[in-house]
């Protein structure tokens, strides 16, 4: 099982974006990061994930660009409440963009 597959919302958030246009998906991975930035004050994960432990992983969709795979490793690493919070506020913007 996949790490998003336990919340509902923040399955839905991924497949959405990853069903976006790629230039979509950098665009929707930036508002993550910047809203992940903004709510979790523990930040210090964020400092141990490097451009090398990313660029080590490329077997999953997101890992072949650095911005989506960067964006979904702070949404993995926060706490369970930003994450629902988070993919609540994505998924009204990519249905803002649809509508």
């Amino acid at each position: 099982m996949r790490w998003y597959d336990l919340e509902p919302d923040v399955c839905m958030a991924i497949s959405m974006i990853e069903c976006a246009p790629p230039n979509a998906q950098v665009q929707y991975a930036e508002y993550i990061i910047k809203l992940v930035q903004e709510k979790d004050k523990e930040l210090e994960y964020i400092k141990n994930i490097t451009k090398t432990n990313l660029s080590n992983r490329h077997s999953r969709w997101y890992d072949k660009n650095e911005t989506v795979s960067t964006a979904f490793a702070y949404l993995k690493e926060t706490t369970k409440n930003i994450q629902k919070e988070v993919s609540l506020s994505v998924l009204a913007l990519i249905n803002s963009a649809v509508a």
